[in-house]
């Protein structure tokens, strides 16, 4: 059998990667032919040879990522530029069940597993169930619909007095309420009894740690754990919000890095028996007090780390997950040492550190996006622009390579995605914290975005204002 990076190179079966802006498959043309990158928004300056943008198409930053992979799978461009390539294969981040619907009528199969096995599953309820099932420990919980106040404080009478209620679906922090006394229990009241089964869990002093993995049909390939960023102020607004990852050497003991690639493995094989392959992504808490691990949750797509791990070397040297996956669907048969692999991604080596900061605007001015590209800090701290990149390539200690999720005549205000930034180093020195060379970076990049936007304001004037933040966290639509 063929090396895989060999089989997915000479590929010549048509791939649609289709997103808002260019992100998960970042990189991967120069790994898998034929792949075709069909986005909302452009977002490399229309430098990006392999991006499809319909120019009919009008971005809507303010639309659901599942609107607006299906309004461009309606559109007539998209729907002229697949015919015009040919029938294949479709691969999306979130897609639901009008995905699929479009997706048969263009003569392409989605490239995982149904919409409905994957609600089920990475339904929070569900993980936890699927996590007794394999003898996975969680954190201590119970789960159940709940009615008011009073109602969840007897359910949840054995977990104490702090607790982490979260709704079954959702991501970046946004369902995921710390309820301590009715006053906060009162400003989500309207999420949390809406009908449906909560999570409800002992509040515990934790670090976050992900892996990302892959069920193949030689077995289940895990990704080094790395240290999870949550809300970080100068890049989220929720109170658990997702803002990065760090990836770097000694960040766990060994017995962690253990436990955590053996129940990746075990969550993985019950996947296959309800019928799940392909990518997936687990949240672990690490408790500080016993120094237990316990599953978090669990995102059966794609993950906001997952450009991070695709151009970390070690992969790089192997081969991205991303190809481990697209080979399920393609049936490809390939050379591999699952066992080999994992003890080999089990631990990066000295020297690799790598971060991945993924920033919100998070103040009441507006800024337009940073162009994408390569990025250098002076000595004074002043952060320039060095060139146009379309994938992240080696970078040096004071370069940085900036993606934006948004066109460039967009006008982002608070709350609204930016993009993101990897960089080759640590951001924080206790997982909590940026440093203060990071902080340089994040406030260099928003001074480009914030004279961007002031010279865009002297050409169209003035804008509306920024929108509300409600109290759920959710955008509010200005009056």
């Amino acid at each position: 059998m063929m090396d895989l990076k060999d089989q997915m190179r000479q590929n010549t079966i048509p791939i649609y990667l289709i997103e808002c802006s260019l992100f998960i498959g970042l990189g991967m043309e120069k790994y898998v032919g034929a792949l075709h990158f069909i986005c909302a928004a452009e977002t490399f300056n229309g430098l990006h040879p392999n991006v499809f943008v319909p120019k009919s198409f009008t971005y809507n930053h303010l639309s659901t990522y599942e609107e607006s992979v299906n309004a461009l799978l309606c559109n007539e461009e998209v729907i002229q530029y697949i015919q015009k390539n040919g029938r294949g294969k479709l691969l999306t981040w979130l897609p639901n069940e009008t995905t699929e619907s479009l997706a048969t009528e263009l003569g392409l199969e989605i490239c995982l597993p149904p919409v409905a096995l994957r609600n089920h599953w990475g339904n929070k309820v569900n993980t936890n169930r699927l996590a007794e099932r394999a003898g996975i420990p969680c954190v201590p919980y119970v789960l159940s619909v709940v009615e008011d106040y009073a109602h969840l404080r007897r359910l949840a009478a054995h977990l104490g007095t702090h607790l982490v209620v979260q709704m079954p679906h959702g991501y970046g922090g946004e369902t995921t309420f710390f309820i301590s006394d009715k006053s906060d229990f009162e400003k989500y009241q309207h999420l949390i009894t809406d009908g449906d089964e909560m999570r409800i869990m002992k509040k515990i002093d934790c670090m976050s740690a992900g892996l990302e993995g892959c069920i193949t049909r030689y077995g289940i390939v895990t990704s080094p754990l790395i240290l999870e960023l949550i809300c970080i102020p100068e890049l989220n607004l929720y109170s658990g919000g997702w803002s990065g990852n760090e990836l770097f050497f000694n960040a766990f003991p060994e017995s962690i890095l253990t436990a955590a690639q053996n129940y990746a493995v075990k969550m993985g094989e019950q996947l296959r028996q309800v019928g799940y392959k392909g990518h997936f992504e687990f949240d672990f808490l690490i408790d500080k007090a016993s120094n237990i691990l316990y599953l978090g949750e669990m995102n059966l797509r794609f993950c906001g780390f997952t450009p991070m791990f695709a151009h970390a070397p070690m992969m790089q040297q192997d081969a991205p997950l991303f190809l481990f996956h697209l080979a399920e669907w393609l049936d490809i048969s390939y050379d591999v040492d699952i066992d080999s692999l994992n003890r080999r991604w089990m631990t990066p080596p000295q020297k690799s550190s790598l971060s991945f900061l993924y920033m919100h605007h998070v103040f009441e001015s507006c800024i337009n996006p940073i162009p994408s590209g390569i990025y250098r800090m002076n000595p004074d701290e002043t952060v320039v622009f060095v060139r146009h990149e379309t994938y992240p390539p080696p970078l040096n200690s004071d370069e940085i390579f900036w993606f934006s999720v948004v066109p460039d005549t967009q006008v982002l205000k608070k709350g609204h995605e930016v993009g993101g930034l990897l960089l080759p180093e640590r951001v924080t020195t206790d997982g909590k914290h940026l440093n203060t060379k990071t902080k340089a970076w994040i406030k260099g990049l928003r001074k480009i975005g914030d004279a961007k936007f002031k010279k865009y304001q002297q050409w169209h004037g003035a804008i509306a204002a920024p929108p509300r933040i409600a109290p759920n966290g959710k955008r509010e639509q200005n009056p």
